[in-house]
């Protein structure tokens, strides 16, 4: 499972890329797109956000798929707007929000986590925040894969789960299968983290391959650097739709 979302990392156009110049990049996008009133300039930043996805070579596939996943959550953030502010500010929001989503897509689909926290590391974001996240992550496939074992086990025993949602025994079977993952999960947990101890773990996030920025980086910050000063320009009124 965890080959599974990092895969793509891997393998794209933009793995080589420094990863604090593509997290500083994309933030400073969000941040300046966050504040854009003007259809001219929401429509620039969804077009530059549809390039990135284009440019950064991850299968469409893939990116449609995590973007139907956030969809519910643009669909209720814009239909609350338009109850009160109208039709054309919520389809605004709408596209706000989804440049910002497939920007961030970009940048987690070529950026294998760990380069992300070394990124978040080097801007002086707090280790225990940092080393949160890198639990978080690794634990939720920790018990993803537990919880397959499981599925595994009740059906090797014949269990197929219940005739109705007052079946006894069903929930009775559930109810002691979601208690052992818990239980399991947490016995390999605590293995995995005596693990890292043995092997020096001491809160750092380490890595034997330095960061290092090189040309290309300049070129690819310039770019988000660009863009967001057209969005800037286009809110201001110096573009207009006539162009």
């Amino acid at each position: 499972m965890q080959d599974e979302i990092d895969r793509y990392a891997r393998s794209t156009r933009l793995i080589s890329f420094d990863p604090r110049v593509k997290l500083a990049a994309t933030i400073v996008f969000i941040v300046v797109l966050a504040f854009m009133r003007e259809p001219l300039a929401v429509w620039i930043s969804l077009t530059f956000a549809l390039m990135m996805v284009e440019i950064s070579g991850v299968p469409m596939r893939h990116i449609g798929h995590n973007f139907l996943l956030t969809f519910p959550f643009i669909l209720i953030a814009s239909l609350a707007l338009l109850l009160t502010a109208g039709w054309m500010s919520a389809l605004l929001m709408g596209m706000r929000i989804s440049a910002s989503i497939l920007v961030l897509l970009v940048l987690v689909s070529t950026t294998p986590f760990f380069d992300t926290l070394r990124a978040l590391r080097w801007f002086r974001v707090p280790p225990l925040m940092c080393n949160l996240m890198m639990f978080t992550y690794r634990f939720i496939f920790v018990l993803l894969d537990e919880m397959g074992r499981m599925r595994l086990s009740r059906k090797a025993r014949g269990f197929t789960g219940g005739k109705s949602l007052l079946d006894r025994s069903a929930f009775t079977t559930l109810s002691n299968t979601i208690g052992m993952v818990f239980v399991r999960a947490n016995d390999r947990a605590n293995h995995i983290y005596n693990a890292l101890l043995a092997r020096g773990y001491n809160g750092e996030v380490r890595s034997a391959t330095p960061l290092k920025a090189k040309g290309r980086d300049v070129v690819f910050a310039i770019a988000y650097l660009i863009s967001a000063t057209i969005l800037v320009a286009a809110q201001l009124g110096v573009l207009h739709w006539t162009l």
